[in-house]
């Protein structure tokens, strides 16, 4: 969120894992997953993903330190940009947050949401 510059180094491990992560979903659910273009301040998200009319977007994180709460918070802000965008209810859309694991594959990756996310009962 905002304007925080990143390394060309981290700007390549994040572009790494997404690709990673969209194969892996196409690949290993057969759902249709597709990355999404950053849009600064009114970014959506980085991965759209469709699963029989449910849509998950998702936050992915290939970080060295782990900050839930404040992947919560970006992936939030990020499914009201998404909807808003697209004129659909933001109940329609899960907000995920993916976290790399060190030393893990992609399949071993966190996934994170708040219970009442989850649930349906923000």
């Amino acid at each position: 969120m905002g304007s925080v510059r990143v390394s060309t180094a981290s700007r390549r491990i994040g572009t790494a894992f997404e690709s990673a992560l969209v194969a892996h979903i196409r690949e290993h659910f057969g759902l249709r997953a597709e990355r999404l273009r950053q849009s600064g301040k009114n970014d959506q998200g980085d991965i759209y993903v469709d699963d029989l009319g449910l849509t998950y977007l998702i936050e992915a994180k290939a970080e060295k330190s782990i900050n839930l709460g404040g992947y919560i918070t970006e992936a939030t802000v990020e499914r009201k940009n998404y909807c808003r965008a697209r004129g659909i209810p933001e109940i329609e859309v899960l907000p995920l947050v993916v976290v790399k694991r060190r030393g893990k594959g992609i399949g071993e990756a966190y996934v994170v949401t708040t219970l009442d996310e989850f649930f349906g009962t923000d």
